[in-house]
């Protein structure tokens, strides 16, 4: 890989295209979590302020980034930017950059991302946070496991 910055998406969805309700996540599949760790571990993870908030704390074994419009906010354990060309400013633990969400986040980058995983849950939650449709910009599409409750797929 080049030094360049590549984007990879790592999200979970419903079959609606839910990703979040209240602030946090519409279902509970510990596998996915194992997932989640599993594919982000070792990269920095971007996110917004909105998904920091729900997660609650910075995640460990990765560099956390907080994409923000505050310009006052900030938290322990994690580095704040306030435009994706801030990326270029920091050292960054690994040049693949894992996008975490929310909605907002995945609009912005989705037209440079690489690849994206998805977790597709088989059952419908309800939610208030949808997904964009991401689908038609990658050319492949694989499963990579399937678990009970949903599909680890990897788009490219």
């Amino acid at each position: 890989m080049n030094n360049e910055i590549s984007y990879t998406g790592v999200v979970a969805m419903e079959p609606l295209r839910g990703i979040g309700l209240n602030g946090s996540l519409p279902w509970h599949l510990p596998d996915d979590l194992k997932a989640f760790k599993s594919i982000t571990m070792g990269h920095p993870i971007l996110m917004g302020r909105k998904t920091f908030d729900s997660i609650g704390k910075p995640l460990p074994g990765r560099q956390n980034i907080v994409l923000t419009r505050d310009l006052d906010w900030q938290a322990d354990g994690v580095t704040v930017i306030h435009t994706l060309d801030d990326l270029k400013k920091i050292d960054l633990q690994d040049k693949e950059i894992m996008v975490i969400g929310g909605a907002e986040i995945f609009s912005l980058i989705m037209p440079q991302m690489n690849k994206m995983y998805v977790s597709f849950i088989h059952e419908h939650h309800n939610a208030d946070t949808f997904l964009a449709p991401f689908e038609d910009r990658f050319s492949s599409r694989k499963i990579i496991e399937q678990y009970k409750g949903f599909d680890l797929v990897l788009f490219q």
